[in-house]
């Protein structure tokens, strides 16, 4: 009796510890969720009040008096469109490429044995650390001689080149057995059959994870279309953004965060319709890793 009575009595320091660090990591998760969705929540009940409740409660996001006036004025300022059609060819395009080249480079680095693989893998992920922005004007200049400027090619091809894709895509190509794919040579299968009809398959969620990061990534870019790309038929909506909120003079809250919202929608919903896959291929990769 005594010894039941002391095990109960040591066992309760021990849960109430364990709930105190549940509650403090609920608190933090939850502090972190709250700071993160605040300005979006702010932008979107922004860009529904009237110029006279913005100024009246800065603060408080939800407008005590709907209107649809701002997006009317961010549609007929602005060629909203036309820049929506620009962005989703150099974000879709960007994906696509990037994609194109990541797989077989991925797959070449965790399938194939050659000689010098590891130090040519070191070599190409040295490039990881250094921001594009160091290359800016490299790429300018290249772009500029070949004719490419304020192309859609001269938006996408310099961001087609990703260590961060290949090694990401390597990690996860590294954990599907080798027999399967030995197998599938042995019956016949070419590379493109096995990595199109085997591989990527069963390895979809790191794919459609890197198509997501790609395609926002993408989509929010500013600096390089800006530069490369600055005629009016060929702005992407960041960059039309930015002109519009300097348009407007700078004070005008109401259009610009409705366009702004706009600009928001097509990565949101990129997110929302695949978080499933987001989620697991990051789940995966922390597990192999």
């Amino acid at each position: 009796m005594t010894t039941s009575l002391r095990t109960t009595t040591d066992t309760r320091p021990r849960h109430t510890k364990r709930r105190a660090g549940r509650l403090t990591v609920q608190l933090v998760m939850t502090a972190a969720c709250i700071l993160t969705a605040a300005p979006v929540v702010w932008m979107i009940g922004i860009s529904f009040k009237r110029p006279a409740d913005i100024f009246d409660s800065p603060l408080n996001p939800l407008p005590t008096h709907p209107t649809l006036a701002n997006y009317v004025d961010a549609f007929t300022t602005s060629d909203v469109p036309h820049q929506f059609l620009n962005s989703m060819i150099f974000a879709g395009g960007t994906t696509l490429g990037q994609l194109a080249v990541a797989v077989p480079a991925a797959y070449a680095f965790s399938q194939w044995t050659f000689r010098g693989a590891n130090v040519l893998f070191t070599i190409f992920l040295a490039s990881l650390p250094i921001p594009f922005i160091v290359f800016l004007i490299p790429n300018y200049i290249l772009v500029a001689q070949a004719g490419l400027l304020n192309t859609y090619g001269g938006l996408i091809i310099p961001q087609l080149a990703s260590a961060y894709g290949v090694f990401l895509l390597r990690q996860h190509f590294r954990t599907f057995p080798r027999a399967i794919l030995e197998a599938a040579r042995l019956d016949g299968a070419s590379e493109t059959t096995v990595i199109t009809r085997i591989l990527l398959p069963a390895v979809r969620g790191p794919v459609v994870s890197l198509g997501v990061f790609v395609f926002v990534g993408a989509w929010n870019e500013y600096v390089w279309p800006s530069l490369v790309a600055p005629r009016p038929d060929m702005q992407i909506l960041t960059v039309g953004l930015a002109q519009f909120a300097s348009a407007e003079g700078g004070n005008q809250w109401g259009p610009t965060m409705a366009a702004a919202t706009l600009v928001s929608v097509p990565t949101l919903a990129a997110y929302l319709l695949l978080r499933r896959q987001i989620v697991a291929a990051v789940a995966a990769g922390t597990v192999h890793g």
